[in-house]
């Protein structure tokens, strides 16, 4: 049975075995086509290959009478449209393909029709009004008017029916777009307002373009005045929703290492977190006790197995760190000293309290995830699978909102139709899941009926057949020389795209891309409006459209003037905030209100206040650690304490992979973790022997997984051991030399005076009363109190208190001369001063990785002098930032390199890394402009190396036994 009546509409191509079915069901029932042509005339012989195809009749007239076949193709510019000619060889080899297959006289016979061609011929149905210039190209294109014989109409200047913007990027595209398209819903024309609904942005792509637009037309809600209502078309169902993307990762997870990013990214998934019933605020509890338990990549052991790497076991698996999350919720804790482990899980002791449901969710989601893949390996029949992959989404998913019910009835809907196409052909073997998953994903981008295309607000779309239906405004974003016409590869196979072999009616992307082109062209009622990136993001070069775009500028400046195109050509700034919006350029304008208020109203902007001056505050006493803390920088020092500015890098993401080797801070972290958890070992268990205690600890870490896997792990573990142990036995050592502990002693003195007249104050039995007059006049403009405690104290044969620290890091610079690292000893150094001036006299003892220091008491006299010196300094560093660095300004006192010691090498390990000093001295140059560095290297780092040559006394530890193995 076949129907009475075939319509076919708006198509600008159809293939020829289509249009010869088309002609032998013409002769059963009536078909009808709609179709959409540029021209009044016969055009098909404007275009190289018209021998190709030779045609008995043609159906449109000829313009003038001029055969066009017989002018050579030298002059045939002289008679065809150039746009036409450009762009249109889809659609002429489309209308001779059609005249080859209908009649005129027998349609009309057959048909009593009075008109078979309809074209708009009201030319000047305006009011009498001069038409614009976007009509007056698409007139000319209709009557195949040349350049030679174009009429020359005025133009008036505030014509912007044909518009060139020019920005830097696809979002300056979009924001330029968005204040447009304001101006343009704002104008109060004389025929009927423009709707929202009447403008189609076409781009490239838009699966590149949607995240950008949903910024940037997203951003004012309805209740704002800018609000413009949108639809995004064409997106496909892979890319629009996170949901799917999930899916598709779920497909493959037995071919993907399942890292750490990857489970946060699927718990980030709204309909699977609330499978689960994770809270929004409970993820980032959850992501980090996921990290701190350890988990870096795959599943478990049998995962890791199936993609070939069985042997790096289940350390740093997501079920190992699942098993320590839980074993830390049972026990709870541990209590400090050497605790047994149970079946080798180290507790991750973060989780307790009711957000403990968290870890609960995640082994469920880990145990789900464990048996799909499992099943993943499995072949099996397209019924099986249908069953295997609608409860993967039960166990997984459940909707949150209409779009995930809208993925999931789609999912639902195409894996149907694979499981009746499978009945159909009778196929019922064995698949792997590869096969299975890109059928069941693919019907998603079979074309349907019910997908929306003009919702009731601006349309975005990608560039594409059927799209280009008559708008009010259409606009054309992302027109780049390179990005359209659209590229595609030619296949090796494909014979139709080698020269010479295409014939009339033959598909090519750039082809079709031009007919896109033509048909948004005369699509568009009132405006024309196209953009693309015409300056470079970084050094704003000039950047060319489109060779389309390119065409019609080109084309507009013959047929009219360079001037016209000048005039409707816009090249916006580099940023939405640019003063240029705001200096009265009428062709500039912004509706972002914001960035009006930013600058004032136009005005000058408002100076920066200038930091008040720096007053100490004697009720709160500067100690030892901030004073050490401000002398290594302070830039950084000055950025935290007088404007409360901390470069803080942030909580850093969880590795996704594990380590091969420990980087030189984190070996340092483990090296100060591990020598306090064994100091308060033994002070527990003051009899115990030192190496137990310490592979105790690494063996902690070890089952923490916070060590290399397999063989490597057993490297860095007997690397740290190696380190640790002589400085663990030395300090112990000392501890033994100096058995009897000491109180504690305070340190305490005055600051005061401004100056070169500052004067050291000290609380001691023989500055009592100069101590008293100084409490009296806590008040005083200028004073301060440097006030702090010596710690760790022993007590000395020689009578004196002996303070004892130890540290994991390398104290001599040259092992073998035993000369100390004066860069190492900062907090030494200042914490000897300070006892020194407060009348303390008391020797010091740090312990090294490398070798045991020891400090002479300093005198009183010239400690006073030095530490008046560098709270001189810190006085003025609180004013302002100062140009020194540390281990640079002991580079330049000791006649070695400082600007690579600030600068670094190719490694960028320089101390000009240090956001705070690169903030204000990105080089050595700029630290050095003023000349103020010189005096305070010799202020501070000239006093600290003479005493680290001088007093600092070193015993290098025995260097330790390198074990051999095969």
């Amino acid at each position: 049975a076949l129907p009475r009546r075939v319509v076919l509409f708006g198509m600008t191509h159809v293939p020829l075995p289509t249009l010869q079915l088309l002609a032998a069901l013409s002769r059963h029932a009536q078909v009808l086509l709609a179709i959409p042509n540029p021209c009044r005339f016969h055009w098909a012989d404007i275009l190289d290959g018209r021998e190709w195809l030779r045609i008995t009749r043609r159906r449109h007239p000829l313009r003038e009478g001029r055969e066009l076949q017989d002018v050579g193709l030298d002059a045939m510019h002289l008679h065809a449209h150039p746009l036409l000619a450009a762009w249109g060889r889809q659609a002429r080899d489309f209308v001779r393909q059609l005249d080859a297959f209908d009649d005129t006289e027998q349609t009309r016979a057959r048909f009593p029709l009075a008109r078979i061609d309809l074209f708009d011929d009201e030319d000047d149905a305006h009011d009498g009004a001069a038409p614009s210039l976007l009509v007056q190209v698409q007139r000319h294109i209709r009557d195949l008017t040349p350049l030679a014989e174009h009429p020359h109409p005025p133009v008036p200047p505030a014509d912007r029916s044909s518009v060139f913007h020019l920005a830097h990027s696809p979002v300056r595209e979009l924001e330029i777009l968005h204040d447009q398209l304001l101006a343009l819903l704002a104008r109060q024309d004389a025929g009927k307002p423009l709707r929202p609904r009447d403008i189609v942005v076409m781009v490239p792509s838009i699966d590149d373009f949607a995240p950008a637009i949903r910024a940037v037309f997203g951003q004012y809600g309805r209740h704002d005045a800018r609000h413009i209502p949108f639809d995004i078309a064409d997106l496909s169902a892979r890319a629009s929703s996170p949901l799917m993307s999930a899916v598709e990762w779920l497909l493959r997870i037995r071919h993907d290492r399942c890292r750490l990013s990857d489970l946060g990214a699927l718990l980030d998934v709204p309909a699977i977190a609330a499978r689960f019933g994770l809270a929004e605020d409970g993820l980032p509890r959850l992501t980090r006790w996921m990290s701190g338990a350890g988990i870096r990549w795959g599943l478990d052991a049998a995962h890791r197995a199936g993609l070939g790497l069985d042997a790096c076991g289940e350390q740093n698996s997501a079920l190992f760190g699942l098993r320590r999350m839980l074993m830390g919720y049972a026990a709870g804790r541990p209590e400090a000293g050497i605790e047994a482990p149970f079946a080798g899980i180290a507790p991750y002791d973060a989780v307790g309290g009711l957000d403990a449901e968290l870890a609960g969710a995640l082994a469920r989601l880990v145990e789900r995830l464990i048996r799909g893949q499992a099943d993943s390996r499995r072949p099996a029949t397209p019924a099986a699978w249908a069953g295997r992959l609608r409860t993967l989404l039960a166990d997984l998913v459940r909707a949150v909102d209409d779009a995930d019910r809208q993925t999931l009835a789609a999912l639902d809907d195409a894996l149907e139709r694979w499981i009746e196409a499978c009945d159909e052909a009778r196929f019922e073997a064995e698949l792997p899941l590869d096969v299975a998953a890109e059928a069941w994903l693919s019907a998603l981008e079979t074309p349907a009926l019910d997908k929306r295309f003009r919702a009731g607000g601006v349309t975005f779309c990608t560039l594409m057949p059927m799209r280009a239906i008559p708008f009010e405004v259409v606009c054309l974003l992302g027109m780049n020389d390179g990005d359209y016409p659209r590229r595609s590869p030619r296949s090796d196979f494909d014979l139709m795209a080698l020269p010479g072999q295409q014939r009339p009616g033959d598909r090519a992307r750039r082809d079709d891309d031009r007919q896109l082109m033509l048909e948004a062209l005369l699509s568009a009622r009132r405006v024309l409006y196209l953009s693309w990136c015409g300056f470079n993001v970084r050094d704003n070069s000039a950047q060319p459209p489109s060779v389309l775009v390119a065409q019609l500028r080109d084309y507009l400046a013959a047929g009219w003037s360079p001037e016209v195109v000048a005039e409707r050509t816009r090249a916006h700034p580099l940023q939405p905030f640019s003063r240029r919006y705001f200096e009265g350029d009428a062709r500039l304008f912004t509706h972002a209100r914001e960035w009006r208020a930013a600058h004032g109203g136009g005005d000058a902007p408002q100076a920066v206040p200038a930091v008040p001056a720096f007053v100490p505050d004697p009720r709160v006493p500067l100690t030892v650690a901030q004073l050490a803390a401000f002398l290594r920088n302070p830039a950084k020092a000055f950025l935290r304490e007088r404007l409360g500015v901390v470069f803080d890098p942030g909580e850093e993401e969880g590795e996704d992979h594990e380590s091969f080797g420990l980087a030189g801070l984190d070996e340092y972290g483990l090296l100060r973790e591990l020598l306090d958890g064994v100091q308060a070992d033994l002070q527990e268990h003051a009899e115990s022997a030192v190496e137990p205690l310490l592979l105790e600890r690494l063996q902690r870490l070890h089952r923490a997984g916070r060590l290399p896997l397999g063989g490597l792990g057993e490297r860095a573990q007997a690397r740290l051991a190696g380190q640790l142990l002589p400085l663990l036995q030395a300090w112990r050592q000392a501890q033994a030399q100096h058995p009897a502990a000491a109180e504690r002693l305070p340190l305490r003195c005055g600051v005061e005076g401004q100056g070169d007249a500052i004067k050291i104050v000290a609380d001691s039995a023989v500055h009592t009363g100069a101590m008293a007059i100084f409490d009296q006049n806590l008040s005083e403009a200028g004073a301060a109190l440097l006030e702090d405690w010596l710690e760790h104290l022993r007590q000395g044969g020689d009578g004196l208190p002996v303070w004892i620290d130890c540290t994991p890091s390398r104290l001599l610079q040259d092992a073998r001369k035993g000369l100390p690292r004066a860069d190492a000893l900062l907090v030494p150094w200042v914490r000897s001063l300070a006892a020194a001036a407060s009348g303390r006299a008391v020797r010091g003892l740090l312990v090294g990785r490398d070798a045991t220091l020891h400090f002479p008491p300093l005198a009183a006299d010239e400690a006073r002098a030095t530490l008046g010196g560098l709270l001189r300094v810190w006085r003025e560093g609180m004013q302002g930032p100062l140009p020194l660095a540390l281990r640079t300004g002991l580079a330049w006192v000791s006649g070695n390199d400082a600007a690579s010691a600030y600068e670094g090498g190719w490694q960028l390990d320089g101390e000009a890394a240090d956001p705070g000093l690169a903030r204000f001295y990105p080089d050595f140059e700029a630290l050095t402009e003023d000349g103020r560095f010189e005096a305070l290297a010799q202020a501070v780092c000239a006093p600290l190396a003479d005493w680290a040559a001088r007093e600092v006394r070193a015993e290098p530890h025995p260097e330790p036994a390198v074990e051999e193995r095969a």
